[in-house]
């Protein structure tokens, strides 16, 4: 299906982690044809010195949750995660969200190396994170990606920014961002979220949403003017229904004009 410019993107939590992961992910997007679909993978590293670095699909369970050369080794044998490279092979084809974690050694390293493998991606690569010190490495590094950034919270002035680090939580000028999508997380209900898409919308950003939990969250989420929302297997799958329909208001004629993000 050819889709318009205000179709959905629905966004594959996690779902180039692990062959496994993907796979299911393949399937949940076959059955809605009324969004577009990209599949996210969270991204590990080792730049240790010791060898090329070494980057990983996985999400970390906490900030010292790292993996050296022979556990990723053995997670690929075992097909629990992916090098960076065969996942993005396996994923040929289909847009993908690269989400920046957490690795060992040398950062500008390993994201130089992360540069160059999104750069020879065949489809649309968006590179995310919570850091901006990640961020910042890699708008040096690519000043032409598409690079996102995870805020609980976003005004025309300020960004909340919670990431590994000291401090955990602090707030920049949202001027300063080096980035193209703010990725909205929906805390405290939709009365909060609507000035804060609306503020995106206005600096020129496009408005994404992760956090959407439940169904009637990620329906709503559709329903709203986004242009793409993280969706998790299980409410993804329990709400199918309700949410093509939602998909498919965006694609008639008014969709055009009141939903295009």
């Amino acid at each position: 299906m050819s889709l318009p410019p205000q179709a959905l993107e629905i966004l594959h939590h996690r779902s180039l982690n692990s062959p496994r992961a993907f796979d299911r992910g393949l399937t949940l997007a076959g059955r809605l044809p009324e969004a577009r679909h990209a599949h996210e993978a969270d991204i590990c590293w080792v730049a240790d010195g010791e060898g090329p670095p070494l980057l990983y699909t996985r999400h970390p369970a906490m900030m010292l949750d790292r993996l050296g050369r022979r556990a990723i080794a053995d997670g690929c044998a075992n097909g629990t995660l992916w090098r960076l490279e065969d996942a993005l092979a396996a994923a040929r084809g289909h847009a993908v969200v690269l989400e920046m974690k957490i690795g060992i050694g040398d950062r500008e390293a390993a994201l130089a190396e992360l540069v160059r493998l999104a750069d020879l991606h065949d489809a649309p690569v968006l590179i995310d994170a919570f850091s901006l010190d990640l961020l910042d490495i890699v708008r040096g590094l690519a000043p032409a990606a598409r690079l996102s950034v995870h805020t609980g919270r976003y005004t025309a002035d300020r960004t909340t920014i919670t990431a590994p680090g000291w401090p955990p939580v602090h707030n920049v000028a949202s001027a300063r961002l080096p980035v193209n999508v703010i990725s909205l997380r929906l805390y405290g209900g939709w009365h909060r979220m609507w000035p804060q898409i609306e503020a995106v919308q206005a600096a020129g950003l496009t408005p994404h949403m992760s956090r959407l939990l439940t169904p009637e969250e990620l329906v709503e989420g559709a329903r709203a003017p986004l242009a793409a929302i993280y969706a998790d297997p299980e409410p993804y799958e329990a709400g199918l229904d309700v949410l093509r329909a939602a998909c498919a208001e965006r694609l008639g004629p008014a969709a055009a004009s009141d939903k295009a993000p």
